[in-house]
């Protein structure tokens, strides 16, 4: 989508789209901050781990400066290459060329018409039980009342700018996981800025992976990707802020600031380790073949 004017709403701390005569709709990161306190307190867990099979892509998307020395995709492909291959995070060496970058997780069930996904501040495959990758979840502003009016919202400029600019599918559907590399001019369909060009660039790219818990506030998947390889927990936790991290209101207020983060990393009892009924192997096997292994009681 072209980029959408938003801006603050005085006394509420949250930014909202605007339109000339229309009301004023928040934005899907004023939603997921209300959505994230729901997930937090929903109390459901599951008692078993399942297997279900499902594919995954991760991409990086970023914004580059004007003067920025990249001036197309394949410049940013060479740096992002350059990066893996010396073991580096490439969402840095990209920073390093003055722009900003984030990580983009997105997972599809087998048969599923839709995906879900994270964002990711640093490369995912990084996150370990001692230095976890913060992120976020896209999506859950539907939890919140606002969610079904952002969506209407969104919708109605979608299809004007499918029918102006031909476009086929909105930001949020599936055709945004089979992006390989893309490259978007300033104010182009699919880049957020006015002024800045955008990229994004897969780096797994429909690679397997098994669904194995999915709720509000927890994730436990198995990758078989590259870079994105072994069984990830994905927590919600809720954490006192830094003073850098507060907005100025909030240091007014001289009181400690809970903030609600996701938190990635790899999981320390992986499949096929002692008493683990299934190995690695037989789980891409299941996956590959599209077979739902039995599910097993959580411990």
């Amino acid at each position: 989508m072209p980029f959408i004017p938003h801006k603050k709403v005085k006394g509420k701390h949250y930014d909202v789209y605007t339109e000339s005569g229309k009301a004023k709709v928040p934005t899907k990161s004023a939603l997921l901050r209300q959505a994230l306190n729901v997930a937090l307190k929903s109390g459901v867990h599951l008692t078993e781990l399942d297997f279900i099979p499902a594919k995954f892509t991760l991409q990086l998307h970023g914004w580059l400066s004007a003067d920025s020395d990249l001036k197309n995709l394949n410049d940013v492909k060479k740096v992002i290459n350059k990066s893996l291959k010396s073991g580096g995070d490439p969402l840095k060496a990209v920073d390093s060329h003055k722009a900003k970058c984030h990580w983009d997780l997105r997972v599809q069930k087998v048969g599923g018409s839709t995906w879900f996904g994270q964002t990711f501040f640093r490369a995912p495959w990084t996150g370990t039980t001692d230095n976890k990758v913060q992120g976020e979840v896209k999506g859950y502003q539907v939890l919140v009342p606002g969610g079904k009016k952002l969506a209407k919202f969104l919708a109605e400029r979608a299809q004007k700018e499918m029918v102006a600019n031909g476009i086929a599918e909105r930001m949020d559907r599936i055709e945004w996981m089979k992006v390989q590399g893309q490259w978007f001019p300033p104010n182009s369909p699919g880049n957020p800025t006015k002024v800045l060009p955008a990229f994004m660039i897969a780096v797994e790219f429909f690679k397997p992976c098994v669904i194995h818990r999915r709720e509000l506030d927890f994730f436990d998947i198995t990758y078989f990707g590259k870079y994105l390889k072994g069984r990830y927990f994905n927590r919600l936790v809720e954490r006192k802020l830094k003073d850098s991290e507060m907005t100025v209101y909030q240091k007014k207020t001289n009181k400690p600031v809970y903030g609600l983060y996701f938190y990635f990393w790899k999981a320390k009892q992986q499949w096929g380790d002692k008493g683990t009924p299934y190995s690695m192997r037989d789980i891409l096997s299941a996956a590959e073949r599209k077979k739902v292994l039995k599910p097993i009681p959580i411990k």
